[in-house]
């Protein structure tokens, strides 16, 4: 029986880290620790993750000090799911997991596959995994695709989660029929405990999905578990381009969502196709790694989302 590896995940609190602690603790396989921000021990989400038997280390990736060395004690892999504003502070972790003898380093990817030049939150991802083989610590790079959680809106303009929800989602782009891969939250962890288990999987970039379907498809789903009729908003290929750059002037978070949109929905890179060319980083397909695993669906999702909804 192979030995217990000893599990640190960063961003543990987060949807993407949330994910990963369930999967790692449900396969009963792992020691898991969860490196926080310095939080009252009451704060719920540190609550739950003590009643799963969860160890609680303390780190601010925001002021990384000498002290960071302590929070690797005794870690064979670590995980960075922290949210994207830390994306510089991994060169730290590297080396300060490296230094801890880590044997393996997952950077805070968990999106969908690109070529360099496209987006520049993914250039700036692509930075972490040149500096993760230079300092030559064992590693494995790991994309879900979208959510399968963001590929719904609600059925009504008044149900928004946030201002322009309704309408954003609402928005076809060109034809409608470039596909995207799709992943649901809750099957991150999932895999992910299966692939930082399995020896095959060391010093390569896999890609996890659930689903894949184009924007015109995602629609029909939509109409077929609400019942309801959406009227689409349609825009030309050369509006969306006028969008993105424009967003590119202004930066920050708009530039990024207009980016990975006309990522997905023009240039079609996130497709589990794509994820295995070479330009795109060679990726081994976690459903081809994992058979028997039975991710959720669009319709899965879809379903229940839209039950709820009424």
């Amino acid at each position: 029986m192979a030995e217990e590896q000893t599990v640190l995940v960063f961003g543990a609190t987060g949807n993407t880290g949330a994910s990963i602690i369930n999967g790692l603790v449900d396969s009963g396989q792992f020691k898991v620790i969860a490196a926080i921000r310095p939080a009252p021990k009451d704060k719920p989400e540190v609550i739950l993750l003590k009643s799963r038997r969860v160890e609680i280390r303390l780190a601010d990736l925001n002021a990384i000090d000498d002290t960071i060395s302590e929070v690797f004690r005794g870690v064979d892999v670590v995980i960075s799911a922290a949210e994207w504003k830390t994306l510089p502070a991994q060169k730290q972790l590297i080396d300060a997991a490296n230094h801890a003898g880590v044997k393996r380093f997952i950077p805070n990817d968990w999106a969908t596959p690109c070529v360099r030049g496209v987006r520049k939150l993914d250039d700036e991802k692509a930075v972490i995994h040149d500096y993760v083989k230079e300092v030559g610590i064992g590693y494995t790079f790991v994309d879900v695709g979208m959510w399968i959680q963001v590929a719904f809106a609600p059925a009504e303009k008044s149900q928004e989660k946030y201002p322009g929800q309704f309408d954003l989602w609402r928005t076809i782009i060109g034809k409608g029929n470039v596909k995207s891969a799709f992943t649901d939250i809750a099957d991150i962890g999932v895999f992910v405990a299966r692939i930082i288990a399995d020896p095959r999987t060391l010093n390569q970039y896999v890609f996890c999905w659930g689903d894949e379907a184009t924007k015109q498809e995602i629609f029909n789903i939509a109409e077929k578990f609400s019942g309801d009729k959406f009227e689409p908003i349609r825009m030309t290929i050369e509006e969306k381009e006028k969008i993105v750059e424009q967003s590119r002037a202004e930066g920050g978070v708009m530039e990024a969502l207009h980016e990975y949109e006309y990522s997905y929905w023009v240039r079609g890179d996130n497709t589990i196709e794509n994820a295995k060319k070479p330009e795109y980083g060679n990726a081994l397909d976690a459903r081809e790694l994992y058979p028997d695993i039975k991710p959720h669906s669009l319709e899965d999702y879809a379903r229940q989302f839209y039950r709820q909804a009424n």
